[in-house]
């Protein structure tokens, strides 16, 4: 079979050693452990249904290898601690066997591979008599408790070799293929490796050799468990990017150290010890495709005889065949990817791969402090795979469906609508598709965002959607045509703040900031310092060189960001624009912005010759009512139901699509 893609479809074998001929992965593809504890009910048997569904679409999908995420190695912290995000997965009770089995044979179904993250970001014990410890490299205080915790001794250190070798060997037992040893990150092993954090003076730091001989042991004691035949892989940072921290040096030397007894190795980046370092370690916008590459191509030009994994923003299969092909890795891992779009493999492997639902790096899916439930922005049955099938309409009758508006949430409601087999007419007054979102057209850093724009855009084409531009739809002309369904997406309207001089022409909205440099003055204060406001001032700041300054009234910015993103904003923020936080804005005059200031209470001003409010956006829900009894069934989409972002506007046109 011919393929655009040659080596991302080439098999691979993994894992010969002696007679051992290894296994055969029918291409290059895995996708990364990503967590899904949001689909686990607290304290039933894990996995459950809805995890399962959730891993069986990724194997559907295409993907050689699927890697479950994770099996939390704090034993400890398993049974007694219920506030991690890694809790919930138990290995080492047997008890819950057949449930592992059903996940497990789900995913070989599809003829996929899967293997167990094994992970550790913090060791307790509980001793003999009774004291539970939090143990620690180089015996130190917690910083956020305070509590004592000591230096991990070698005891300890074989204890928790132990453990690990019974959570591999039970992995087998119940049906993974492997094993996959987070080793990176700066988890509890990777804190050993690390220059930056491991200052013991024993056996087990120092040198390279000193702070590598307890991971070896971990991976030693994993290998004698599974034996020979079951493949082993590693992840680790290629380099920490932080001051005193480990080097792709130390990540080649440690990878030979291991080489006999692993399989592949995963080549990542960054630490969870410096914050900044995990905004390319989980790539927010401001990262390109495929940020890590050059990390897993010096590991292989390093004379590493094992295969090499890299990650990091990689979707597009014109980018994972150019690293392949040119031996910069041997393999690809997706995590993000193959969430927003699990078929991304097979629609590669089909020449669809403009068909690719593209990811926009919002990180909502993975961030389980913030969010009630496991989703995404870009697709809106993630989360939901294990219960779709009891709200859809399965048998279809196809119907004329007219959509009034373009934006994110008319052009999916067109899609989903003309992918059951309804026939779809899209109205949007202006002259282009997109809606709010065609900002993303100008900023280099939201070039994720205009990629899914055009994804839609492509989409209306592809499936015969009737889009008619420059016509603004009114109920009198909807309801002479006589569709079956009307979904109205009108989107959302500027808010802007009751605040003296708002009038003034000097004023703006964020939105309009995108594409108009031009026609903004030198000094421009933005009002709000939410994910809109700040991208608008870095925008300005970073692409424009404008002077920014943004005045926020609560006493951060980004409240309502995912983490990954509110840590790139806290970080590019203050070195782009000037930050006044906890700082009510107070008028506008011909010159400047007046703002209360913190701790004195005094009226302060900033110069501005232009003015930007990105202070929300309101529905324009009563617009949208008018066209309610213009056919028998009515839905109002995104904006104009609530107005929010690209994930409600997915999230209602799916819903009502479903229906019809």
């Amino acid at each position: 079979m011919d393929s655009k893609f040659p080596t991302m479809f080439s098999p691979i074998t993994i894992g010969a050693r002696g007679r051992w001929p290894g296994i055969i992965y029918k291409n290059r593809i895995w996708t990364a452990p990503t967590g899904v504890h949001l689909l686990q009910p607290s304290g039933l048997p894990y996995p459950s249904e809805a995890v399962i569904a959730h891993y069986r679409e990724k194997a559907r999908g295409g993907a050689a290898n699927i890697s479950f995420s994770c099996q939390n190695m704090d034993r400890w912290g398993i049974a007694h601690d219920d506030s991690g995000f890694h809790n919930d997965p138990d290995i080492f009770q047997m008890r819950y066997h057949n449930m592992w089995y059903r996940l497990t044979s789900a995913v070989h179904f599809y003829d996929a591979r899967i293997s167990l993250e094994l992970l550790c970001f913090v060791r307790h014990e509980e001793l003999e008599n009774g004291e539970v410890v939090c143990w620690s490299v180089n015996g130190e205080n917690d910083e956020e408790t305070g509590e004592w915790c000591p230096m991990m001794d070698k005891a300890a250190m074989e204890r928790m070799c132990a453990d690990y070798a019974e959570a591999a060997k039970n992995a087998v037992r119940v049906g993974f293929d492997g094993i996959l040893m987070h080793l990176g990150h700066g988890t509890f092993p990777a804190q050993f490796l690390s220059p930056l954090s491991n200052k013991r003076t024993d056996e087990f730091g120092g040198s390279r050799e000193n702070r590598a001989r307890f991971p070896m042991m971990l991976v030693k004691a994993v290998r004698d468990a599974v034996g020979p035949r079951v493949p082993i892989e590693v992840r680790v940072s290629g380099d920490e990017l932080t001051e005193g921290g480990g080097t792709i040096e130390d990540c080649v030397d440690f990878l030979k150290r291991v080489e006999e007894d692993i399989d592949i190795a995963h080549v990542s980046c960054g630490t969870v010890m410096d914050d900044v370092t995990q905004t390319r370690m989980h790539p927010v916008e401001f990262y390109p495709a495929g940020v890590n590459k050059d990390f897993a191509r010096q590991v292989k030009e390093s004379g590493f005889s094992k295969p090499v994994l890299t990650i990091g923003a990689f979707q597009r299969p014109e980018l994972i065949e150019e690293v392949l092909s040119t031996g910069g890795a041997d393999l690809v891992a997706m995590a993000r990817g193959t969430i927003v779009d699990a078929q991304c493999v097979n629609k590669a492997a089909e020449g669809r791969e403009d068909e690719i639902i593209p990811c926009l790096k919002c990180f909502v899916c993975l961030s389980y402090d913030m969010e009630e439930e496991f989703c995404c922005s870009g697709n809106p049955t993630v989360g939901r795979e294990y219960i779709l099938d009891q709200f859809e309409n399965k048998n279809p009758t196809p119907k004329r469906v007219a959509v009034i508006g373009g934006g994110p949430g008319g052009m999916a409601a067109a899609q989903f609508c003309a992918e059951r087999g309804h026939k779809v007419t899209l109205y949007e007054k202006d002259d282009k598709l997109g809606g709010t979102i065609n900002f993303a057209k100008y900023a280099t850093f939201k070039y994720s965002l205009n990629d899914y724009m055009n994804y839609r855009i492509r989409m209306m084409d592809k499936l015969g959607v009737d889009v008619r531009l420059g016509v603004e739809a009114t109920p009198e002309m909807i309801e002479a045509e006589h569709y079956d369904v009307v979904m109205a997406a009108l989107g959302s309207s500027n808010i802007i703040l009751p605040i003296e001089g708002k009038d003034d022409p000097r004023v703006i909205c964020a939105v309009d900031t995108f594409g108009h440099a031009d026609e903004i003055g030198q000094k421009v204060v933005v009002i709000g310092g939410g994910e809109v406001g700040c991208e608008a001032a870095l925008y300005l700041a970073m692409e424009c060189g404008k002077d920014v300054a943004i005045i926020e009234m609560m006493d951060r910015i980004a409240a309502t960001s995912a983490y990954a993103q509110e840590l790139a904003l806290y970080d590019r923020v203050p070195k782009y624009c000037e930050l006044h936080l906890s700082s009510p804005v107070t008028r506008i005059t011909p010159t400047q912005v007046g703002y209360k200031d913190p701790e004195t209470g005094e009226e302060k001003f900033l110069d501005a010759d232009t003015v930007v409010f990105a202070s929300g956006r309101k529905a324009l829900e009563d617009q949208a009512e008018k066209f309610r009894f213009c056919a028998p069934k009515f839905f109002k989409i995104g904006d104009c139901l609530k107005a929010s972002n690209v994930r409600n506007a997915n999230r209602t046109a799916y819903d009502a699509a479903a229906q019809i």
